[in-house]
Parts: structure tokens; C-alpha cells; sequence
């Protein structure tokens, strides 16, 4: 199955911004290139995009994944300072750099058989005989000899699991995953790295409520015209590099994940 060219292309990327904060998301995606504000850059978020491709690298290519993670920390944060770019949490690099080895040191390369790792796709949604944009998206790990959809995240904390049976991101792994092998997906698995946990999200539950909820909130996210900032809170002052756009002065930020 293949996109329609003529379509927008969402991610669910975009669609949680535009949940989270509708300004934001104006910020990141609709405010022309060169007029668009910079983002900051952010240590632990760097942790997350070092680990990913420690672990698809020793699966493809029986990589060093320890070697691997510290050349993609290491260049990433001499590149950013090069650009003089504004790093946040930067006092959390080594601190990440032990919190990574340790994971990759502890990870039971054994239990899946990956078919598809760091898996791109960029489907018709809701169907593609009636769509309304391209979703596109990165499956981090298919075990089709399982039926699994892995998302390996390095967050300190873990969802709620409601939060987690109505992410918007599974609701689309499933469907994805539906749409390009002709089958449900025996289990959606948020795999906790620090902890070694795999959280189930139950997005089958409800699943079409859940996909029409999903089609109201795209078209709402295509649609909008006006974008109102968050009311500040840890999410503004944790995650996002706009703050002083909204409220005038660049709000403190923490040195920890």
C-alpha cells in the first residue's frame, strides 16, 4: 500500500504536539522555515536517539552496541556545540552516558527476532479508499514470528497505562502495522530500557472509537487557525524551547531527565 501524493503528511509526532499545546505546534510546523523559531537541544532526548541506534546497529550488523552509543553521543554533542547551539540539561551528559551503557550492558539481545527495525512507513489514513492525509512514522522494532510492535523509550518514568492504551502513536502502530501485513498485531509493547519493563498498550480496546477519535483530531490539527499557547506548567518548562515566545523570558530548565 502507498501514499497519496496529493495528501498532507502527518506523524504522530505532530498530532501529540498539537494535543499538548496547539502553539507549539504553530511554532514547530506551521510558521514558514526561515521564520521559525530554533529549537534547544536536550541531553536526554540525545540519550533516547543514541541508545535507538546502538541497539538497531547490533542487531543489523552485530555492532558493538556500548561503541556505538558513545561515537553518536560524542558527535552529536561536539556538532551542537560547534553551532553554538542551546543545550539543554547539558549538565546531564555524563550522567546519561553511564544511564546508556548501563541499559545496552543489561539488554537481553535474545528475546526478539526483529524483522523490521527502525521501520518507516507512510500510509493512507484512515483507509485507502477514503483518506484524508499520509501518516508516516518510524517502527522501532517488528518480531513478525510474535506479532509485536516494540517502541523502546529511555524516559525516566513510565506511563500511566491509560495514557498509554489511548497514545495516539500505538493507536497508529497498530493500524499500521494492520495496513502493511494484513493482520492484528498480537501486542503493542512501550519497552521501559532504565527499568527492562515492556507495558502493554491495550489500544485494541475500543480500537475503533479510538481511530475515529484520532481521524476528529487530524482533521481539527489540519483545520485550525488559531493556536493557543499552554497555560505554563512542568511541560512548558521541561519540554519546550518556545517558553519565552509565549511568556517573555526563558523559564528555567532542570539538569536532569
Amino acid at each position: 500500500m502507498t501514499q497519496v501524493n496529493t495528501l498532507p503528511v502527518v506523524s504522530a509526532s505532530k498530532i501529540k504536539v498539537y494535543k499538548t499545546c496547539a502553539r507549539q505546534y504553530k511554532y514547530k510546523y506551521i510558521t514558514a522555515f526561515n521564520d521559525r523559531p530554533s529549537e534547544d537541544k536536550n541531553v536526554a532526548a540525545l540519550l533516547g536517539t543514541a541508545l535507538h541506534k546502538a541497539i538497531e546497529l547490533q542487531y543489523r550488523e552485530n555492532a558493538n552496541p556500548s561503541a556505538i552509543f558513545q561515537d553518536v553521543m560524542d558527535k552529536t554533542i561536539e556538532q551542537w556545540e560547534k553551532e553554538r547551539l542551546q543545550i539543554n540539561a547539558a549538565g546531564y551528559y555524563t550522567t546519561a552516558l553511564k544511564v546508556g551503557k548501563d541499559i545496552l550492558r543489561k539488554f537481553d539481545w535474545q528475546q526478539f527476532n526483529p524483522t523490521e527495525l527502525e521501520h518507516k512507513f507512510t500510509l493512507p489514513f484512515p483507509n485507502p479508499i477514503t483518506p484524508i492525509v499520509n501518516v508516516t512514522g518510524y517502527i522501532d522494532l517488528v518480531d513478525r514470528s510474535k506479532k509485536l510492535v516494540v517502541d523502546f523509550k529511555s524516559a525516566s518514568q513510565a506511563p500511566s497505562q491509560a495514557e498509554l492504551d489511548n497514545d495516539s502513536q500505538f493507536v497508529l502502530y497498530a493500524w499500521a502495522y494492520e495496513q502493511i501485513y494484513g493482520e492484528k498485531p498480537n501486542q503493542i509493547i512501550w519497552y521501559h530500557l532504565r527499568t527492562d519493563r515492556k507495558y502493554i498498550a491495550n489500544v485494541q480496546h475500543n480500537y475503533d472509537d479510538k481511530i475515529g477519535q484520532l481521524t476528529e483530531d487530524i482533521i481539527a490539527m489540519l483545520e485550525a487557525e488559531h493556536f493557543a499557547r499552554r497555560q505554563m506548567d512542568s511541560v512548558c518548562r521541561t519540554k519546550c524551547s518556545f517558553d519565552e515566545l509565549c511568556y517573555g523570558a526563558k523559564l528555567p530548565r532542570e539538569e536532569k531527565e
